[in-house]
């Protein structure tokens, strides 16, 4: 490995800096009772910034790709949350002594990203349910958010071109950054379905038109899209969302706090109307009329 220079050497503190500092902020915002992260080095997240943890352990984690909620996060490339840590099916658990053992109930992993690469990770851990941590869930994105571009700023030139409209990007945009942001899409979607204040939910509903106009023009190129000759619920929307990223009934209940029973009540009703006879036509269907991104 070839030795770091001096400006490396300054970039790489900054940086830890920065996070440090935004570790600390999130926590006094009251995000989380608990708050930590670190930057990706190796393919791995080191935790070196924890606010409100009772003892040390969590600082001396080393998230590997694709274990826990944050190295699924890695792997994905978007926000992860767990509504109950311990018990949850959908990761692997290799760190519940130190992420239980600060009584962690609900947890969130939120990227910073830059340039499509996740470059570290936020979490923000509620000993109480999942009511009390949603409200906080819009903000937090929102703050990991500006996190990533603090960063970003610190290793790009001053002078840079102008941000891309969305109907310029579909030639730019190859099979796993689509996925990405179609998984980033469906996790904004459940995310502000938990979410109580109006204005926070608005913000985030700006956030996924803004994601799904970038994919519709990647998918039809320059001309202009026609309205969709389909109409289905925001829930319905939300179940497919979901449905295109290969979740069963039960992960989705789990993501938008609904009954599987209910998760598949709405899918029918949308393979109805799609006249779909299987999940995955109605989510081909669904892109094709132009109502899922």
């Amino acid at each position: 490995m070839p030795a770091m220079t001096k400006e490396d050497r300054a970039l790489k503190a900054e940086s830890r800096r920065l996070f440090a500092e935004a570790i600390e902020s999130l926590h006094r915002a009251g995000t989380g009772d608990v708050v930590f992260g670190g930057m990706v080095e190796e393919g791995a997240v080191s935790v070196e910034a924890v606010a409100g943890g009772n003892d040390g352990r969590l600082g001396q984690l080393i998230v590997g790709t694709g274990k826990g909620l944050g190295g699924r996060a890695m792997t994905e490339g978007t926000p992860q949350l767990t509504r109950d840590y311990g018990v949850d099916p959908y990761i692997t658990h290799h760190y519940d002594e130190e992420i239980l053992g600060e009584g962690i109930e609900v947890l969130i992993a939120v990227p910073t990203l830059y340039g499509g690469e996740v470059t570290g990770m936020v979490y923000c851990g509620h000993r109480m349910g999942f009511d009390v941590a949603a409200p906080h869930t819009g903000d937090l994105v929102r703050r990991v958010r500006q996190l990533s571009e603090d960063l970003g700023r610190l290793g790009r030139p001053v002078a840079t071109a102008p941000p891309a409209r969305a109907a310029d990007l579909h030639a730019g945009l190859d099979t796993s950054s689509r996925e990405a942001l179609r998984h980033t899409y469906a996790e904004l979607r459940a995310i502000r379905s938990g979410v109580i204040d109006d204005q926070t939910r608005d913000r985030l509903a700006a956030v996924e038109s803004r994601l799904a106009d970038i994919l519709a023009a990647q998918a039809a190129g320059p001309e202009p899209a026609t309205a969709p000759s389909v109409r289905l619920s925001p829930r319905e929307v939300d179940i497919l969302s979901h449905v295109a990223l290969g979740w069963p009934n039960g992960r989705i209940a789990e993501a938008l706090g609904l009954r599987e029973s209910t998760v598949k009540s709405y899918l029918n009703t949308a393979m109805v109307k799609l006249s779909a006879g299987t999940r995955h036509e109605a989510v081909s269907r669904a892109r094709a009329v132009g109502v899922l991104p």
